[in-house]
């Protein structure tokens, strides 16, 4: 763990700390970049890296996350786009400080970054959870049901008192319970593998002003197909309720990236 923040004159570097000393295990995946991003970002998000601190240099992550410096480098980009870290020239990468939460200019950031990771994230819950919305509505027992039901209404209370993290919270309680309906073991151990990325996700898409409110819609039309043990709805209203950030997110794209060919609602049902 890191000590506290240091505090120091503008433009002085903080203690530098070596990337080991916060539990990085080494990487290895397909993805590398996303890994490093990913675990840098959650040191952050749980405090072990503080605004102002100073990270490692390219070569020491490196040895520590025991890849290729080209792999820190692009997982050192992503962090830059979603402004949670910032280089000053010849003194190396610090975490930002804080600033006002802005959820629009988050939200182009992110899917500025790396759209198609993102588009691939939103293809495999449509294969995941579409099926698991349909499972659900044969499957669930009374009990399973009531349960959706009060993630269902916890979601929606949270969206009005405007609470982001509560929203993103029950969201993914919401989403987990109907994964647990389902009762395929298989299907839901592939789902909780997306959970880390899931998590992240959901606080850029949830924090978009149009969001809670929306959300809390499609999560009533997929509850109601559950209920009404109506496996083809179940399985429309979980593929209508994720399409549209689904379009929302390709739209947003880099202009070179617009080619990256998504599938209709159609094609998804």
């Amino acid at each position: 763990m890191l000590e506290g923040n240091m505090a120091a004159e503008p433009g002085t570097p903080s203690t530098l700390k070596r990337a080991s000393e916060i539990s990085f295990a080494p990487v290895a995946t397909e993805r590398v970049s996303d890994v490093i991003a990913e675990r840098l970002a959650r040191a952050i998000r749980d405090g072990e890296l503080r605004p102002g601190d100073r990270l490692p240099t390219e070569q020491e992550l490196a040895d520590d996350f025991q890849v290729g410096r080209t792999s820190v480098r692009e997982g050192l980009q992503k962090l830059r786009a979603f402004g949670l870290i910032e280089t000053r020239k010849g003194l190396g990468a610090f975490v930002s400080q804080a600033a006002p939460a802005d959820p629009l200019a988050d939200f182009a950031r992110w899917t500025a970054a790396d759209p198609r990771a993102i588009v691939d994230l939103v293809e495999a819950r449509f294969a995941l959870e579409g099926l698991a919305a349909a499972l659900a509505a044969v499957r669930a027992t009374p009990d399973q049901i009531e349960v959706i039901e009060r993630h269902n209404l916890e979601h929606a209370e949270a969206g009005k008192r405007r609470d982001v993290q509560a929203v993103v919270d029950t969201d993914e309680a919401f989403h987990t319970a109907i994964m647990a309906a389902a009762r395929n073991r298989f299907l839901e151990r592939m789902y909780h593998l997306l959970i880390a990325e899931l998590t992240d996700f959901r606080r850029k898409t949830l924090a978009l002003p149009w969001a809670a409110a929306r959300s809390a819609t499609g999560h009533g039309k997929i509850l109601k197909a559950i209920r009404e043990r109506d496996a083809p709805a179940a399985k429309q209203a979980m593929t209508d309720h994720l399409f549209v950030l689904y379009t929302e997110i390709h739209e947003n794209a880099p202009g070179d990236e617009t080619d990256y060919v998504i599938l209709s609602r159609e094609a998804l049902l």
